[in-house]
């Protein structure tokens, strides 16, 4: 049986670590809208002004919980629901608790065994859907690299490569995806603002 190197809480990446970070989130932007941008100055006129005016027509309504809308949805889809849910819930607690201790460790790998699930799923909602994929399962392929990421660089002793593998996952794999699924007319969207 293999051990994990003992990771003290003082390896945790210092101000250094963080440095740069502004920046970084601003190029990704950046990047984000120059991407979207180009791909709607690349699409026929006829589908683009189908998409913007869709978008100028879209109001966001107070929130009205409807679970029952979640419920009739495949057992893959609620599944997945609740493991992001979760994996949300235990990131969050990761992210402001003390690192490297076996607390950390044992919400870490319930973290990841929530984000194995909603990787799982993800694939599963193909089958039970009958959408085929989608672009939102570009996530399912970070998933899994940040996951080894990760869990290959603590592994190491290099605490930097897990921590920005981690944090990585958590924003982009996690809030970003979520974002995704509550775009109007998906089940999020229906579930929590009631169509």
């Amino acid at each position: 049986m293999s051990t994990l190197p003992d990771v003290k809480h003082e390896n945790w990446p210092d101000r250094a670590f963080w440095r740069g970070g502004r920046l970084r989130l601003w190029i990704g932007l950046i990047a984000t809208f120059a991407i979207l941008g180009l791909w709607l100055a690349t699409m026929p006129a006829g589908q683009r002004d189908a998409i913007l005016s869709f978008w100028a027509r879209v109001r966001v309504p107070a929130p009205s919980f409807h679970p029952d809308v979640l419920f009739a949805t495949p057992m893959a889809v609620q599944i997945h629901v609740a493991a992001a849910v979760l994996a949300l819930v235990i990131g969050a607690a990761i992210f402001l608790l003390p690192k490297g201790t076996g607390f950390h460790r044992l919400l870490g790998w319930s973290w990841v065994s929530s984000m194995i699930v909603v990787a799982a799923t993800s694939i599963a909602m193909i089958a039970d859907l009958r959408n085929g994929i989608n672009a939102l399962h570009i996530f399912t392929a970070v998933t899994v690299v940040s996951l080894w990421a990760g869990l290959a660089g603590i592994r190491r002793g290099d605490v930097r490569q897990h921590a920005s593998a981690m944090a990585g996952l958590y924003i982009g794999g996690l809030i970003i995806a979520g974002v995704f699924a509550f775009i109007p007319g998906r089940t999020m969207w229906t579930t929590v603002f009631g169509g």
